[in-house]
């Protein structure tokens, strides 16, 4: 139960980035490859920029509110964000807004695991993290394309409120934080570690975050369907994603983070190069599969690595820091729309498939292998 409240916030977060990007946006701005793309790279980059004003402002409150009421204040505005948004009004500007106040609530949800896990249990918690991280992104795909198709906009946003709400109520009355004076010592963080971590973690979801930003263009433009069956398909990997990513926090502990991260970044590259040729759903499944269960070991070993080195005081200021790899990825993801409408979709992804696999580079050395067991304060 500890570890489910510890995690469930990330649900309605996967909901807000990946739901509301991959799905709604397009709904929104229709088949322009370039405007989804610019539009979601401010949306996000705003959204990591907030993100570092709201770890440290989380950091400053933590003795007076605590991290969970910081993080229930902070969910109100993002439940108006989101009715702009279902209601049309200023669509763009409430895009962006959502984006703005998910990730406040982030800056205080991804505070949890480095506080209040013990590191010899990082590669486990990382990987519930994952799994409900990616596993919102399931919930999200298959419910939002066919509740735009069949019910509309409205009531899309009205279910992602839910799940936030839903999210708050459960970290609540898990109580996993009893005490929220009780946290987890460790070492100041070591510079060049942390910053090799971000710059592989950057990497490495560039090209997957790019795969998923246009795929529902890709479908339609490689087997004509919409919004439904990519929704479906975005959810079965998804849901591959979630089932493989608690295994693979505690593989990554066994083998070391290091090598597990190279590993996961292999085989998610070489299933965005099986997407290149292919034309119809078999090889884009097959494609995505790979990617799949190659981001499930990436990053529960990346996120084990890194809340292995971050201090409780001050975790929200250093894991802002952290998460700028995978807020700048997610923006800079946007930026081949332009690619693909002047190259088309084959020159996009074998650039995805570069950046990703180039993530190796910064792991080499990188001293992050199995977790060092320390007493909690």
């Amino acid at each position: 139960m500890r570890l489910l409240a510890l995690s469930v916030g990330w649900v309605p977060l996967a909901f807000l980035s990946d739901g509301v990007t991959v799905l709604i946006l397009p709904t929104v701005l229709g088949s322009d490859a370039t405007a989804i793309g610019l539009v979601s790279f401010a949306g996000i980059g705003l959204g990591v920029l907030t993100q570092l004003l709201a770890g440290e402002a989380s950091d400053r409150l933590r003795g007076r509110i605590g991290r969970r009421v910081f993080l229930t204040i902070a969910a109100a505005p993002v439940l108006l964000a989101l009715a702009a948004l279902g209601g049309g009004i200023a669509p763009i500007v409430a895009y962006l807004a959502v984006q703005v106040t998910a990730n406040t609530v982030q800056a205080a949800q991804q505070t949890l695991i480095p506080e209040h896990v013990e590191p010899g249990q990082h590669g486990r918690a990382a990987g519930w993290k994952t799994a409900f991280d990616v596993g919102g992104a399931f919930l999200a795909f298959a419910v939002l394309g066919v509740v735009i198709e069949s019910a509309g906009l409205m009531v899309a946003v009205v279910a992602i409120g839910a799940t936030l709400v839903g999210a708050v109520l459960i970290m609540w009355l898990g109580d996993a934080m009893p005490t929220e004076r009780r946290l987890i010592a460790r070492p100041a963080p070591a510079a060049g570690a942390l910053t090799r971590l971000i710059l592989a973690r950057f990497l490495f979801l560039f090209g997957t975050y790019a795969v998923g930003r246009f795929l529902l263009l890709l479908v339609e433009d490689r087997s004509g369907a919409g919004a439904g069956v990519t929704g479906a398909l975005l959810a079965g990997l998804t849901l591959l994603t979630a089932v493989t990513a608690i295994p693979a926090g505690r593989v990554a502990d066994r083998i070391g983070r290091d090598r597990a991260m190279t590993v996961g970044a292999v085989v998610a590259s070489l299933g965005i190069v099986t997407l290149i040729p292919s034309l119809e759903l078999p090889g884009i499944v097959l494609g995505g599969a790979l990617m799949a269960v190659g981001t499930a070991l990436f990053i529960s070993a990346n996120w084990s690595a890194t809340t292995g080195i971050v201090p409780a005081p001050g975790a929200g200021r250093v894991m802002a820091i952290a998460n700028v790899g995978t807020g700048a990825a997610a923006a800079a993801a946007g930026l081949l729309g332009p690619v693909i409408d002047v190259a088309g979709f084959g020159t996009a992804l074998a650039i995805a498939a570069l950046v990703s696999v180039a993530a190796v580079v910064p792991l080499v050395g990188i001293g992050v292998g199995r977790p060092v067991l320390e007493q909690p304060a």
